[in-house]
């Protein structure tokens, strides 16, 4: 098989074309690089859209935690407590079990099931956690004069947090 068959039978793996279309014997140094390439643009995406959401759920986390209200605080600190004092391999295996477990309780949980799905969740909350201890660790970095500042001009909830935090 020639390089170019190679990359139009496996090429497009990582869009999930062909992905049941795997060699089975003689792998040749084209097919490697084919197939790796593939998984390398599965983890492109997965980490472009786990950083782009996470970063929404890290800004409330950073908020909540610096929050002097403990109803939004404690969540926030046990979140990040949990996610980024276990390994992520972990996180990947208890995720999947628990999906498999709502799975069977609702309907809804079905394609939770699928691997894609399930990993794109855990890292998306992997990264919303060890994010959200960076906004939280940026939060208490600001000069409490400029805070002070923001009082003082009568900004107030999201203007002050928009214009001067």
């Amino acid at each position: 098989m020639s390089c170019l068959q190679t990359i139009q039978d496996y090429g497009l793996r990582s869009l999930g074309i062909g992905e049941r279309l795997l060699p089975r014997e003689n792998f040749t140094l084209c097919e490697q690089f084919t197939l790796i390439g593939s998984g390398m643009l599965w983890n492109i995406y997965f980490g472009v859209i786990a950083l782009l959401t996470g970063f929404f759920f890290a800004t409330a986390l950073g908020v909540g935690k610096a929050s002097p209200n403990p109803w939004f605080r404690k969540p926030a600190e046990w979140f990040i407590f949990i996610f980024r004092g276990s390994p992520l391999f972990i996180q990947f295996f208890f995720g999947y079990f628990l999906f498999l477990s709502l799975k069977s309780e609702y309907a809804f949980f079905a394609p939770f099931t699928a691997a894609w799905l399930g990993a794109l969740i855990v890292l998306f909350l992997n990264t919303a956690a060890y994010s959200g201890e960076i906004f939280y660790g940026a939060l208490q970095s600001i000069p409490k004069g400029d805070v002070e500042a923001a009082d003082a001009y009568g900004l107030s909830g999201w203007s002050r947090f928009r214009r001067v935090i």
